[in-house]
């Protein structure tokens, strides 16, 4: 079966993506999915599988897996117990070429983020050890969060306890074209969310009519591109009214929305909340 392509969006005020997840707030489900971002998750405690590649992996006490990006694989937590976490992070290779790659210093780190083409899953003594790190990720600042996704990148690189999973390279699922257009539509999309965007414009810049857009962009997603443009300019919103001193209506026009109705009615859809209770709830933390 094909992977659904996965878009990993980013907050706007920090270099990689972070999630923790318990058995209440679970990681929703993205099925057989693929996307170019590294990515590791630590899994508490549980039983599950994993599966990635054409390759199968059990686990009975929680896992830690390290995966390079483009390499299918499905979700990898479970809800087994009430105590039961998953931390997933996820950077993409530009934040290896234009940041870790100045630092001559992180020789061994890049070592380590070569070899996660491989799929590395790391022995329970390592999970073990790194475990208050994961878990504590969500109380941290986000210069906290950078200092310590390098602390733990640092402790994976120094330690030879984990097998590999895959030997010898994947089959690509994804034909390099396109990839390479989706990837053109997602930096169009960050580039101009703030704008007005039509399908036939965004359809023409990647070569496509805009009905051949539209299906083009709904079997590599498994979502309609309105539907994923919605959601990419509340994310947008939430940052602005997280960060920064402005209204409801500034941050409205400044994520690309024009009707404040339909600005309400998307933000309840993806936040659980109207704009100005979210403000509210905010202002009381």
């Amino acid at each position: 079966m094909k992977p659904i392509y996965e878009s990993i969006i980013p907050y706007s005020n920090i270099s990689f993506k972070v999630e923790s997840y318990n058995a209440e707030s679970c990681c929703m489900s993205a099925g057989w999915h693929i996307h170019p971002e590294y990515e590791i998750v630590y899994v508490k405690n549980g039983s599950g599988i994993l599966r990635i590649g054409d390759k199968t992996h059990y686990y009975k006490n929680g896992v830690l897996v390290f995966l390079a990006g483009n390499i299918p694989h499905s979700d990898f937590g479970n809800k087994q117990y009430e105590n039961s976490q998953e931390v997933v992070i996820q950077f993409s290779k530009e934040f290896v070429d234009e940041k870790l790659n100045l630092f001559p210093e992180l020789g061994c780190i890049k070592k380590l983020i070569q070899t996660s083409k491989h799929v590395l899953i790391f022995h329970d003594s390592v999970k073990s050890y790194l475990s208050n790190s994961f878990e504590h990720f969500s109380d941290l600042s986000n210069q906290g969060k950078l200092i310590n996704l390098l602390s733990i990148l640092n402790y994976l690189s120094t330690t030879n306890d984990f097998h590999k999973l895959i030997h010898f390279g994947l089959p690509k699922e994804f034909r390099e074209k396109e990839t390479f257009r989706l990837k053109n539509i997602f930096e169009y999309i960050n580039n101009n969310y703030n704008h007005k965007i039509e399908i036939k414009d965004i359809a023409i810049k990647v070569g496509l009519t805009p009905n051949s857009f539209s299906r083009f962009f709904k079997k590599m997603t498994n979502r309609t591109f309105i539907d994923f443009l919605n959601e990419f300019r509340i994310r947008k919103a939430v940052d602005s009214l997280n960060e920064r001193d402005m209204t409801i209506s500034e941050v409205m026009f400044l994520s690309g929305f024009s009707s404040p109705s339909y600005f309400s009615k998307q933000f309840i859809k993806y936040q659980g909340t109207t704009p100005s209770n979210y403000v509210k709830k905010a202002k009381l933390l």
